[in-house]
């Protein structure tokens, strides 16, 4: 299964963390016309804070 998001900001992004890390099954991608925002989520910290996602 693959799953497309548009848009990785504050509801996008975790949801889209949390489906790719408890259904590794599911192919997850991302897509913002920011782009720095999908670099700050492609980076080692992330860029918002959610209980559970690091």
């Amino acid at each position: 299964m693959k799953i497309c998001c548009i848009g990785a900001g504050y509801v996008g992004g975790p949801t889209m963390a949390m489906i790719a890390r408890k259904c590794p099954g599911i192919s997850v991608t991302v897509v913002d016309l920011n782009e720095q925002r999908i670099a700050e989520w492609n980076s080692g910290e992330l860029p918002v804070y959610e209980p559970g996602t690091a």
